[in-house]
C-alpha cells in the first residue's frame, strides 16, 4: 500500500463507512432494500421496509446521532434507529399508530442490550408542532414517508370501482387505508393545501437539523387520468417546496419495486401508461 492509499484509508467518513462501502452503496437505483412485511405493517398500509430504513440511516448518520421521523406511522424509522444505536424521536397524529410503535420499541428494549443508553421517544401530536419536542440544530437525519395529500382517498375509490378484482389488489398484495378522519391529517388535505402545509413542516425540520444534516423523504408520484394533468410529479413538487425554505436538493434515488409487483394492463387499448412500480427517495441537506 502506497502513502496516498494509506492517507485515504486513514480518513474518517462522517458515517464511518469505508471507501469500498461508500462506493458499493452509491448506486442511484436500489432494488435490494425489500424486507419481509410483519403483521403490524397491515395496520398502516403504506410502510417502508426496515431494510430501506437501515440503508438510509447507515448512509446519512452514525452511532449516537439523533434520527427524526415527523410521520412515524408504525415505527420503521424508530425501530431501525434503535437497532443501529441511534437516538430517535417520532411524531404521529394517529394514537393507534403511536401505541403500536411504542409496543414495538418496548419489545426491542427487552430484546436488545442497550449499553449505549440509546433513547427513543414517541410523541402523539401534529408534526406541525415538532419544535415543541425537538431542539434546534439537534437532528442529524430525518427519514420519513409523508401521506400523499388526499391521493389515498382517490385510490380507495378507484379500487372499489375500477380495480375491485384486479391484479393491483390481489397479486401485487397492495393494501391502502385512510389514516384517520381528522381534518388536520395531511392525508386528508387536497394537494394544493398539502403543499402549503408541508412547506411549514419542512421549514421547522430545517431549523431542528444540524448544519450539514440530512432530511430524506420516500414518496411516490401519482397518476390521475380523470383530470387534465394525468401525472402528478409529487417528488419534484416536494423538492421545489423544500428549496423555497432553504434546503439544498442534495440527491435523488430511485427505489425500484418491479420485482415485488406484477405488471398490470393500464389504459388498454386506447392510451398507453407505464406501471408506477417505483418510489423516489428525495434527499435534502442543510447548508454548511
Amino acid at each position: 500500500m502506497n502513502t496516498k492509499q494509506m492517507k485515504r484509508n486513514a480518513l474518517k467518513a462522517f458515517n464511518n463507512l469505508s471507501p469500498s462501502e461508500w462506493a458499493s452503496l452509491s448506486k442511484n437505483v436500489w432494488d435490494d432494500v425489500s424486507s419481509q412485511r410483519e403483521p403490524h405493517h397491515l395496520e398502516h398500509g403504506a410502510t417502508f421496509p426496515i431494510a430501506l430504513a437501515n440503508r438510509i440511516i447507515k448512509l446519512y448518520s452514525q452511532e449516537g446521532d439523533l434520527v427524526f421521523d415527523p410521520f412515524v406511522g408504525v415505527g420503521s424509522t424508530i425501530i431501525s434507529a434503535y437497532r443501529m444505536q441511534r437516538n430517535s424521536i417520532g411524531i404521529d397524529l394517529n394514537k393507534r399508530f403511536c401505541k403500536i410503535t411504542q409496543q414495538l420499541i418496548s419489545k426491542e428494549e427487552s430484546r436488545l442490550f442497550n449499553d449505549a443508553k440509546i433513547k427513543c421517544e414517541i410523541v402523539c401530536d401534529d408534526c406541525r408542532n415538532l419544535k415543541k419536542y425537538v431542539e434546534d440544530n439537534s437532528v442529524q437525519l430525518t427519514f420519513t414517508s409523508p401521506p400523499y395529500s388526499n391521493f389515498i382517498q382517490k385510490s380507495i375509490k378507484d379500487r372499489q370501482k375500477t380495480h375491485k378484482k384486479s391484479l393491483i389488489k390481489f397479486e401485487n398484495n397492495s393494501t391502502i387505508k385512510q389514516y384517520s378522519q381528522t381534518p388536520e391529517d395531511f392525508g386528508n388535505l387536497d394537494y394544493e393545501k398539502f403543499l402549503v402545509e408541508i412547506k411549514d413542516v419542512l421549514k421547522s425540520n430545517l431549523e431542528v437539523t444540524k448544519v450539514g444534516g440530512y432530511s430524506v423523504w420516500v414518496v411516490k408520484d401519482y397518476r390521475d387520468t380523470k383530470n387534465k394533468i394525468p401525472y402528478v410529479d409529487f417528488h419534484s413538487d416536494l423538492a421545489n417546496t423544500a428549496k423555497k425554505v432553504g434546503w439544498l436538493y442534495h440527491d435523488l434515488i430511485i427505489w425500484n419495486q418491479n420485482a415485488q409487483r406484477r405488471l398490470v394492463l393500464l389504459g388498454y387499448p386506447s392510451v398507453f401508461y407505464s406501471n408506477q412500480n417505483c418510489s423516489f427517495i428525495v434527499v435534502f441537506r442543510k447548508k454548511s
